[in-house]
């Protein structure tokens, strides 16, 4: 998962596991299921972080800052192998590898989408979000911080141009907060946020 190296070979990936690549193959079969399993055991890995994801017990609005906050912060925490790295690879590997691209989305992208599709559900729920395409509305808070993300830290945007991410997701969080909310009137009645 790491950025500073290449695409591994089968070769290479049998080496790292400590194993031959007879073996490698014996068990998993050709280089694309060998990634899938390696995405498989990401998302175990990621299982408690997505499960928190779903919590949409404050105000919309104070919800999905904390949402793009939180995704922001776990792409880029310090550790050998960023969530943003993850999401790098398993792009690069599910864009140039057919054999990768339904691993990518079902053990990577997809699962961060349903989790926010689920956040978003109890909020249109309780009436403070307007009723929409929950899939369609993740992907728009989803992709603008992803990209912005992978922008600053694995294209090396801090360096070429950079941005104080903070600001950028306070102001994809606001837009996505006037596109779906829903205003309070003083009458306690709900209508969409202008």
């Amino acid at each position: 998962m790491r950025r500073d190296s290449p695409r591994p070979s089968l070769r290479e990936l049998a080496s790292a596991a400590g194993v031959s690549v007879p073996t490698l193959r014996h068990y998993f079969g050709a280089r694309p299921q060998v990634v899938d399993a390696i995405f498989e055991e990401c998302l175990k890995l990621g299982q408690e972080g997505l499960a928190a994801q779903r919590n949409a017990e404050k105000p919309f609005a104070e919800s999905i800052q904390d949402y793009s906050a939180a995704l922001i912060r776990a792409l880029a925490a310090g550790r050998e192998v960023r969530l943003g790295d993850l999401f790098a690879v398993a792009l690069g590997e599910g864009l140039l590898d057919v054999g990768v691209s339904r691993s990518t989305l079902r053990h990577i992208l997809d699962p961060t989408i349903i989790v926010l599709e689920d956040r978003l559900r109890a909020h249109i729920a309780r009436g403070d979000m307007i009723d929409t395409d929950v899939r369609a509305a993740a992907l728009m808070l989803i992709s603008p911080l992803l990209f912005a993300s992978l922008h600053q830290h694995q294209l090396s945007g801090d360096q070429e141009r950079p941005m104080s991410l903070n600001a950028t997701t306070e102001a994809i969080s606001a837009a996505f907060i006037r596109a779906y909310g829903k205003a309070t009137d003083a009458t306690g009645a709900t209508s969409p946020a202008t």
